[in-house]
């Protein structure tokens, strides 16, 4: 029973998962919806939400996850110019798709839907990545 509960992807798996690729963005401040932001947005930040819980399915367990690239305001105005040059970014990132392995399981990361998006609280909008993530339920 334990070696099973090992070799499995839970949602805390997919944070950490996707903590690491993020990084490709050079973006010091990694947020998740546990541990949100509390101010008002001064650098550039990501949060990492996974918005639901794994899905059982025949071959693939699924849930859906969002990486949120926040840009602060630019003199209290929307950085327009900053979110284009992101969202771009974040189209190139998982262009193509993720397959990968994890703790003795394989995945599969896919771009759902992109756009942007804002919080008046943080004083700042955000490019939303909504992934797909699959983990293979076969051993």
């Amino acid at each position: 029973l334990l070696f099973r509960i090992l070799d499995m992807i839970v949602t805390s798996d997919i944070y950490k998962i996707l903590f690491e690729r993020v990084k490709d963005f050079g973006i010091k401040e990694i947020y998740d919806s546990w541990n949100p932001i509390k101010s008002e947005l001064e650098e550039e930040a990501i949060v990492i939400v996974i918005s639901t819980p794994i899905s059982p399915d025949t071959y693939w367990e699924s849930a859906f996850a969002y990486v949120n690239i926040c840009v602060p305001d630019y003199l209290h105005e929307v950085n327009t110019v900053r979110l284009n040059e992101v969202e771009r970014l974040a189209e190139l990132w998982i262009r193509d798709g993720i397959v990968d392995e994890y703790d003795g399981s394989w995945y599969f990361i896919s771009k759902s839907s992109i756009g942007i998006e804002r919080d008046e609280g943080l004083k700042c909008s955000y490019v939303s990545v909504r992934l797909s993530f699959e983990v293979l339920n076969i051993n």
